[in-house]
């Protein structure tokens, strides 16, 4: 849940309860206050946060995100070399953005929900992979939301991989965009201890972890 947005919609609809009962002056309220194009019809605040926020990051990743692989040390173009060394059966690249890494890796999967270069245009949570993989690389992707939405996405990378598998992360530690059009997106506030407590909370070892660039980066072993 992107608290950021909840927060706002409850205020609009605080500050103008009469746009419960009118969804056409609801939307044009959503798409002025969020600068998107929303049309669903209002069922409750949680509904409707998940559709806001899912618009937001749709604009962010196909708009205003550009990929800076090359700025990275321990999650950029070296992960090419040490995730082949391991000669997987499947790779899956969770959150793929332009699909850099297919032809590089072998037997890659790219997943991304915002990006039409991936194998599976699909989210995190929805994707399942038709049989466990080696490798999962996860460079950005699990970085919105609150803590219960990246325990969920984590519980679920997890279960895509098989048992003695790793997990390559690469998230952020709070820092904003300073794009406009993130003022809404709610930055995921990661620490080494917070990693430290969701392996041991997912039954997996965290090792590898550096600060890399203005990221944090980490391996998960199943």
């Amino acid at each position: 849940m992107n608290n950021l947005i909840r927060t706002e919609v409850e205020r609009l609809l605080n500050a103008h309860p009469k746009m419960l009962f009118d969804n056409t002056v609801l939307m044009n309220a959503i798409n002025g206050t969020f600068n998107v194009q929303l049309d669903v019809e209002f069922t409750d605040v949680e509904q409707l946060t998940e559709a806001i926020d899912n618009a937001v990051l749709s604009h962010y990743f196909t708009k205003i995100w550009q990929p800076q692989i090359k700025k990275y040390k321990y999650s950029g173009l070296d992960i090419i070399d040490e995730v082949n060394a391991l000669n997987p059966d499947l790779v899956l690249d969770i959150g793929c953005g332009y699909n850099e890494f297919r032809g590089k890796i072998q037997n890659l999967v790219g997943v991304d929900a915002y990006n039409d270069r991936a194998d599976h245009q699909q989210d995190t949570l929805s994707y399942r992979p038709t049989k466990q993989a080696d490798v999962a690389i996860c460079f950005g992707s699990i970085n919105f939301g609150d803590t219960e939405k990246i325990m969920l996405e984590l519980q679920h990378v997890v279960g895509c991989i098989k048992q003695g598998g790793r997990i390559y992360f690469r998230v952020n530690p709070g820092l904003p965009h300073p794009a406009p059009e993130s003022k809404w997106i709610q930055f995921y506030n990661w620490s080494p201890e917070f990693a430290l407590r969701a392996a041991d909370a997912l039954n997996v070892t965290c090792s590898d972890m550096h600060k890399d660039g203005d990221r944090l980066y980490f391996v998960y072993h199943k």
